[in-house]
């Protein structure tokens, strides 16, 4: 015991430090000089890996932020719980992270799974957001100009938009009122929930993403905002500088914060994300949609094999909401992108009926290759964008 204490405790020094390996380097144009490392543990069938922050100029105020990381992530209290788990062949405890730094601005969620929090609680999440300029910990309101405002937009979207199509799919379906806990990314904010309140109906802990662009309206997007700073805007707007984050984001095979990449194993992910409901059948292949924030809308496509699709490749990944360096789902009118982009390489015309095989709204598909990918962007008869596929 005396050494395992001993271990615990560097472990928590060593986080403290900053020090280790595989660091992952700050966004360019970052003005805080930061990165972040991973801390690791096994300790009988449990592990852990969480994150701090390493390379900052000012080493008193590292040394604060990733104390801070540590107690809002509840390290040690997991910590705590894999060292009386650790002759338990029954019961362990799995913690992974994910986050990032951007424009100073550190944002990360730890995922805690198995014997969390006995008798009952098998899933957790815990977060941490810093202004790595200061070591504040950043709230909510910070996010927008009028936090009051804000919040009852959000409970209303929250309800009249996001309880009816997540409702069948729920345990505990308490969307409101807003959680505590929520998550920084380029692309949305993320609101972390408590179990008892939001659950899904494998009892895993609740988590809603939301677009930027779905509350544009109420966001502080000031120059020196936290949104300007993790590069929300140019999510959210389309410039001439979108035309080639588009063909890199293309090339790369991957859809900005969707964890899946093209040619992935299908069943991998089922396996990891879980199967929000059946694979549904379209024209030439399957969709799958899964749980989790990241997979709102997002649906993984694949082959039409006729049994099982343990040997299945992710041949395109489709979003339904959000946006694509400006290319805003709900928003964006085809003369824009074709402004941009300039008339697409190929055009298709889906009819009612070609659309219902393609699950999606009659209109026109436009295509853009970039080498081997094919960027798809679907607008209906009103000319605005109904949906975004990128695919081999």
């Amino acid at each position: 015991m005396k050494k395992l204490l001993m271990i615990l405790a560097v472990l928590c020094l060593a986080a403290a430090g900053g020090s280790g390996e595989g660091g992952i380097p700050a966004e360019s144009g970052n003005p805080v000089t930061a990165e972040i490392t991973e801390k690791s543990l096994e300790l009988g069938g449990s592990r852990m890996a969480f994150p701090a922050v390493a390379g900052m100029e000012d080493a008193a105020l590292e040394a604060q932020v990733n104390t801070q990381i540590q107690a809002d992530l509840h390290v040690n209290e997991y910590l705590a719980r894999m060292t009386a788990l650790i002759s338990d062949e029954q019961r362990s405890v799995t913690a992974g992270w994910a986050g990032g730094i951007a424009g100073g601005i550190f944002s990360a969620v730890l995922e805690a799974e198995g014997s969390v929090n006995p008798p009952r609680v098998t899933h957790a999440w815990t977060w941490s957001n810093i202004d790595l300029r200061d070591g504040h910990e950043i709230t909510l309101g910070e996010l927008f100009t009028d936090e009051a405002a804000a919040r009852e937009a959000l409970e209303e979207y929250l309800e009249y938009t996001v309880a009816p199509e997540m409702s069948p799919h729920l345990g505990n379906s308490g969307l409101t009122p807003l959680p505590e806990g929520f998550r920084l990314e380029r692309t949305g904010l993320t609101l972390l929930y408590d179990a008892g309140q939001l659950s899904t109906l494998s009892d895993r802990a609740g988590a809603v993403k939301i677009s930027w662009n779905e509350i544009r309206a109420f966001a502080d997007w000031s120059e020196d905002g936290i949104l300007s700073r993790i590069g929300a805007a140019e999510a959210v707007t389309l410039t001439g500088e979108s035309r080639e984050r588009l063909r890199e984001t293309a090339a790369g095979g991957q859809l900005p914060d969707i964890p899946v990449k093209i040619g992935d194993s299908v069943k991998e992910w089922t396996d990891k994300a879980r199967l929000l409901n059946d694979p549904e059948e379209y024209a030439g292949g399957r969709m799958f949609a899964l749980e989790g924030a990241p997979f709102r809308d997002v649906y993984l496509l694949s082959d039409a094999v006729d049994s099982g699709w343990d040997n299945s490749r992710v041949r395109g990944i489709r979003m339904d909401r959000g946006c694509l360096w400006g290319l805003c789902i709900g928003e964006t009118a085809a003369a824009d992108w074709h402004m941009l982009l300039g008339e697409p390489d190929e055009t298709a015309v889906l009819d009612a009926e070609a659309a219902a095989d393609y699950r999606t709204v009659p209109g026109t598909c436009d295509y853009y290759l970039y080498g081997s990918r094919r960027l798809q962007l679907m607008y209906g008869e009103d000319g605005i964008l109904a949906g975004i596929t990128l695919a081999e």
